[in-house]
């Protein structure tokens, strides 16, 4: 069976966190410049976040004798706007990709009958004893493949002179590296933003959107092997043997953003643990 559909949202007015006392771009104390005396920084709840969520979402699924399979893809854009003071204090919105958007995402998971045992096509004649240490056995699997989680590239200190945190810097494509390969030591061209002269200037905000960068694609393997065993009418005992991230495949964390920084671009982390092989018995009566 195959479905496929076109699967959007829009959202309009939501509920977001704004600041309203944030000074201009310039030099000098931050406090003493601040509108709104003497207070510090300040927040308030507000209902200006909008979102725009496209997909195009397929399914395909087989139940056949001995195996069922189901293959789930997905195609989509989310974008969120907001309020951004990184980018304009109290007065800096912009429309980019939302933190949470994965654009690629591949599901795929199956069920196999091993053919082993009485009526099966090996050891199909088998006696009681054989077809019970051999026969009914199955197979799981879980294959989970999507994009990696975007992330925003920052400055480290405060260029503006306002108090925000994670500031941006200018983006300028032409001093980009041709053909530039990420690698865990330089995830992301930092040629891109970390020319001194296109750093914003004291006083100044950059301009780079939010997430506008992203991280290593995520990869999941998984297996199970499993069988119940007939001990008497009445009871089974359950054997399962599972296999997390079974070929033992790395999938990375982002990196760390700030692009004026000696680590910068630099991965640290993983999003998935190492294999990881449990077994378990159970009695059931």
């Amino acid at each position: 069976m195959f479905d496929i559909a076109y699967v959007g949202n829009h959202g309009v007015h939501l509920q977001g966190t704004d600041d309203f006392n944030d000074p201009l771009p310039g030099p000098g104390s931050v406090q003493s410049r601040r509108p709104y005396q003497p207070w510090g920084s300040i927040t308030f709840q507000s209902q200006d976040v909008g979102i725009t969520y496209q997909s195009l979402q397929s399914k395909l699924e087989h139940r056949s004798g001995p195996f069922t399979g189901l293959v789930a893809y997905t195609w989509s854009k989310l974008l969120q706007s907001n309020q951004s003071p990184q980018l304009g204090g109290n007065s800096g919105y912009e429309k980019t990709y939302s933190a949470f958007d994965i654009p690629q995402n591949l599901a795929m998971s199956g069920t196999y009958q091993l053919p082993i045992g009485r009526g099966k096509r090996l050891l199909g004649s088998s006696n009681k004893f054989v077809n019970g240490a051999l026969g009914g056995w199955q197979l799981q699997s879980i294959i989970v493949l999507r994009s990696g989680a975007p992330f925003t590239p920052v400055v480290s200190s405060d260029r503006a002179g306002t108090g925000v945190g994670n500031q941006r810097p200018n983006f300028t494509a032409a001093d980009c590296t041709p053909n530039f390969h990420p690698t865990i030591i330089v995830w992301f061209d930092k040629a891109c933003y970390n020319v001194p002269a296109h750093l914003p200037a004291p006083g100044t905000y950059g301009q780079a959107r939010a997430f506008t960068l992203r991280s290593d694609m995520f990869r999941q393997y998984d297996a199970s092997l499993f069988k119940n065993f007939q001990v008497t009418e009445g009871s089974t005992l359950s054997f399962r043997a599972e296999f997390f991230n079974l070929p033992n495949t790395t999938s990375f964390n982002a990196p760390n953003a700030t692009v004026d920084a000696t680590a910068g671009g630099k991965i640290t982390s993983t999003s998935i643990p190492s294999r990881d092989i449990q077994l378990a018995v159970k009695y059931n009566f």
